[in-house]
């Protein structure tokens, strides 16, 4: 089965590592017919937008997601994240949130451990 999406334009994307823009001046759609990480460019967190623990613990993820061919070196420092972020934290919910994390990544499922971060990011701003 196919995934179909769609680039407004102007807007990029990673698909396995390479950078896509869209430099068309309306929208493109693409289906993709194999396996592959995607992301699209409002779902990237550059490393100097991370500012809280969380935040780096998803810079990890995604850096693993996108980058397959760096997975050791990203592991290591998504343990490093994982572990400051559940001892910066007394919240119950939030080190369950990294627990979560760690066994999404542990499966190699990163795709839905970007999206529970994705998820909880999203609630924390809406609360603000």
């Amino acid at each position: 089965m196919s995934l179909k999406f769609r680039i407004p334009a102007g807007e990029k994307i990673v698909v396995n590592g390479a950078v896509l823009t869209n430099t068309s001046n309306k929208a493109m759609h693409f289906s993709l017919e194999n396996d592959a990480s995607i992301m699209r460019e409002r779902d990237i967190l550059l490393p100097e937008d991370a500012k809280t623990p969380l935040e780096n613990v998803y810079l990890y993820v995604q850096l693993m997601y996108i980058e397959p061919d760096s997975h050791e070196a990203h592991h290591k420092s998504f343990q490093d994240a994982a572990q400051i972020a559940f001892l910066s934290t007394a919240d119950n919910d939030e080190r369950n949130r990294v627990f979560e994390i760690v066994g999404l990544v542990g499966e190699k499922n990163y795709y839905a451990a970007l999206k529970l971060l994705q998820k909880y990011f999203k609630s924390a701003e809406s609360e603000s």
